[in-house]
């Protein structure tokens, strides 16, 4: 589809969207929002069915690369150290080609193993020559006969020079790299490119020679380049190169120097454009290299020059690669999934009658909007991301409790249907708010500087969190609107079931022993959990089998034998060379069990071991990817406490931390002394288990600051209270995430285990910890520092209202 076409629909989305805010009458309010419900799920349904979803690797497969490190040094060996260094620049090479979902690892003593999921051969060639470039940038003036007293063109000499025909000495003959053509050179009439400062304009276009005569020795070193990054204007793509001061200096003195001369730009000995300077010199250390480039030779070569490889590497082999997960596996998942989701939305309906078919509806529109979403913009489906949709379907189903709770409140309190239900949403309003923003910035911050995976999990947790503020608020309120008009509504009455207690407990009396009982289980996970090192292969490496004839061997038999033998944590996939190759089988597993599963594949499968080479691997996660996850959930948290702080007061902030990094230590803990590993899947899980850990927080937080404003007594007396009016929804929150996760855990099969055990424990910790931790802390906080929390909440709340709002009332 156009994108002009999908720019205006949601500029007429946006525009709606205004409209419906904006306003009063109930009945054009009514029919704007049924119009957006209706246009914004077909048109998401529309995208799937069209464009569909790429998968990841896990899920469809791709392509795998063995790059061999060339020690350009004797007295340098290649070490792991290298291997990473290689890794980080091939991980931002690949990033700047918008690659996704990519896997880099360390294999052997010199090698690196990549993984890209859906790219198919035509691209492969193209991603292999990206990453095999050493990129050794080098700038030189083009000699002319009068400046430089050579024979003659420099263009015709160096096609003389390549051909043995004649010699100049001090000079050589580079090739000429042509746009379009890879192998070859491109036809006469090729455009040429000019070399711009900020504001100059271009030169004519000029033919493309074969080759050019350069002096021996370059004019200046590409060292100096801080930053290159592909960029369009009205003469099509082009590369913008950013100097450090003293590159921005030399750069200057040579264009003043050469005015309106050529400048041959060469990338590992090949000149891949030959830019003019404008008539003036090019100060301020910017300047454009522009011509005949599409945008995958901009992105790549900008790519290249931003980071330049100082060990070359070579290809070993390229390969097409199954799914890390087999399709049998896939597709139990898939099953199981689905199964659960059938039974939370049956409990729903059960639970809350009438109301519940609404948040049934607003539930398939979210899940619609989201893979719409992803069809639309092309985002790549994997495993963590599912992780991502698991928590968005608890939070869509959480806005529809909280609403749902608040209106059987209001009902109670004797109001009418349609009161009830306008006071409901009003009131629920800034509770689901505050905990989707706090997930949406954890979730931002992740996209934004994690990579691989990790990014993948963000994306669908920022779709679904933006789907589920979508159908709770428009769309179940339209569908609501119309069953309870005061004339001609078709719902004059709703009933709900019940699960909460009716009598208070005080849970904050309980404080000092729930404290004490966590501070305990924090440091025994601490203790624990680097003793036994639960990271699996694809975290900390292990030991790499590839099987060259494995016969009529399958990767499900192969599945069945290790687990039969009780090996966990391994991988098996299938691969066949491009080109026709022939086909192989690779299993990773835990370090020092390869030659266990060798015999084991020799006794039971009676497979010729001569077939199979054993070698160790390194982790699936990229040390820099890892830290800079960690670093992003670490920003995150930051950002939660100053958001938080804003709207709540610091106390809050103070609570909903401590309980966030409560719940991950323990879990961690339990998933390190079940004998479980924490592989790629399960840091999906952990981030889910945050998200999860902060919106329970912040709807307890809610409730709390409510009670501040509207009743009197003892803080910890409104904290108790608010802790007993969210408890019915607290309980049903995780009572209704339980049931899918619980299905997964037991039919899913043993590659999902891992990760439904890890969010089963993450939901108990976490509904744990929102009543007998974060609430606590925030009392111990208060009590410690005899802070009036009441009058901070009341003085927040003033602020906000401006001046001329304010009126005095007889």
């Amino acid at each position: 589809m156009a994108a002009g076409l999908i720019f205006f629909m949601g500029i007429a989305v946006l525009f709606a969207f205004a409209w419906y805010f904006g306003t009063e009458s109930a009945t054009v309010k009514r029919r704007i929002g049924t119009m957006l419900a209706i246009g914004v799920t077909a048109a998401s349904i529309y995208f799937y069915e069209k464009l569909g979803i790429e998968q990841g690797i896990e899920l469809k497969g791709g392509i795998a690369v063995n790059l061999r490190i060339q020690q350009s040094n004797p007295d340098m060996p290649i070490t792991r150290e290298t291997q990473e260094t290689v890794i980080g620049v091939l991980e931002r090479r690949l990033n700047k080609l918008g690659t996704k979902e990519l896997i880099l690892a360390p294999q052997g003593t010199d090698r690196i193993f990549l993984q890209m999921p859906s790219i198919g051969e035509e691209d492969a060639g193209d991603i292999v020559k990206t990453v095999t470039q050493a990129a050794k940038l080098e700038f030189s003036i083009i000699p002319t006969p009068q400046d430089d007293r050579i024979p003659g063109n420099a263009f015709v000499l160096g096609n003389a020079v390549h051909k043995g025909t004649q010699i100049v000495t001090g000079y050589k003959a580079l090739r000429v790299k042509k746009a379009g053509d890879e192998d070859k050179p491109a036809a006469d009439g090729e455009k040429g490119e000019e070399l711009e400062g900020e504001d100059k304009d271009k030169k004519e276009a000029q033919p493309g020679p074969d080759y050019v005569l350069m002096k021996i020795k370059a004019d200046m070193s590409g060292d100096s380049v801080t930053k290159a990054y592909a960029s369009f204007d009205q003469q099509g793509w082009g590369i913008s190169i950013t100097f450090d001061t003293a590159g921005a200096q030399q750069f200057g003195e040579l264009s003043e120097a050469n005015p309106n001369r050529q400048m041959a730009i060469i990338l590992d000995g090949e000149v891949i454009s030959y830019p003019a300077f404008n008539s003036g010199a090019i100060w301020g250390g910017n300047c454009r290299i522009s011509g005949d480039f599409t945008q995958l030779e901009a992105m790549s070569l900008a790519a290249a020059m931003a980071n330049p490889l100082k060990e070359p590497l070579t290809k070993e082999s390229v390969s097409f690669i199954s799914p890390t997960m087999g399709a049998a596996t896939v597709k139990q998942g898939i099953t199981a999934g689905v199964a659960g989701l059938a039974l939370t939305l049956l409990f729903i309906l059960v639970y809350y009658r009438v109301a519940g078919i609404l948040a049934i509806l607003g539930m398939l529109i979210n899940i619609a909007i989201i893979f719409g979403s992803m069809a639309l913009f092309k985002f790549t489906l994997t495993l963590p991301g599912i992780a991502g949709i698991i928590l968005t379907i608890g939070i869509a189903i959480d806005a529809n409790v909280l609403i749902y709770e608040r209106l059987r409140e209001e009902m109670s309190g004797g109001k009418s249907l349609p009161n009830a239900i306008k006071t409901a949403y009003a009131k629920a309003l800034s509770a689901i708010i505050d905990a989707n923003i706090t997930t949406l910035i954890t979730a931002s911050i992740l996209y934004m500087v994690a990579t691989g995976t990790v990014k993948g999990f963000a994306i669908t947790l920022i779709l679904g969190i933006l789907a589920s503020l979508f159908s709770a608020l428009l769309v179940t309120r339209v569908c609501f609107s119309w069953l309870v008009k005061e004339k001609g509504g078709l719902v004059k009455k709703l009933s709900f079931a019940n699960i909460a207690p009716k009598r208070q407990f005080d849970f904050l009396s309980k404080r000092r022993v729930a404290l004490t009982v966590s501070a305990v289980l924090v440091v025994l996970s601490l203790l624990i959990t680097p003793t036994k090192d639960p990271r699996g292969v694809d975290l900390k490496g292990g030991d790499l089998l590839t099987i060259h004839s494995p016969g009529d061997v399958t990767t499900e038999k192969i599945e069945q034998t290790l687990l039969a033998a009780d090996f966990k944590g391994f991988y098996v996939q299938k691969q066949h060379a491009m080109g026709g190759g022939g086909e192989f089988l690779t299993i990773r597993s835990v370090h020092g069990t390869g030659e266990q599963i060798k015999g084991s594949l020799q006794k039971d499968l009676e497979m010729d071991v001569s077939e199979i080479e054993v070698e160790s691997v390194g982790s699936l996660v990229g040390s820099e990817m890892l830290k800079t996850s960690l670093m992003a959930l670490g920003f995150g948290m930051v950002a939660i406490l100053l958001y938080v702080t804003i709207r709540f007061e610091f106390a809050f902030a103070l609570g909903a931390l401590v309980a966030l990094v409560h719940d991950l230590i323990i879990v961690l803990g339990l998933v390190t002394v079940s004998g479980l590993e924490v592989s790629l899947i399960t840091v999906g899980a952990f981030l889910t288990i945050a998200g999860y850990s902060i919106n329970d927080s912040i709807v307890v937080f809610d409730r709390v600051r409510e009670g501040l404003k509207t009743k009197r007594g003892d803080v910890k007396d409104i904290m108790n209270f608010s802790l007993n009016a969210t408890l019915s929804r607290t309980l049903l929150t995780s009572l209704t995430t339980m049931l899918t996760l619980l299905t997964l855990y037991i039919f899913g099969g043993p590659s999902l285990n891992n990760f439904a055990f890890t969010l089963i424990s993450g939901v108990i910790v976490g509904t744990y910890s929102s009543i007998f931790v974060a609430s606590p802390i925030v009392l111990w906080w208060v009590r410690k520092t005899n802070t009036n929390l009441r009058r901070e909440v009341l003085d927040s709340e003033q602020e906000k209202i401006s001046p001329e709002t304010q009126v005095i009332e007889a």
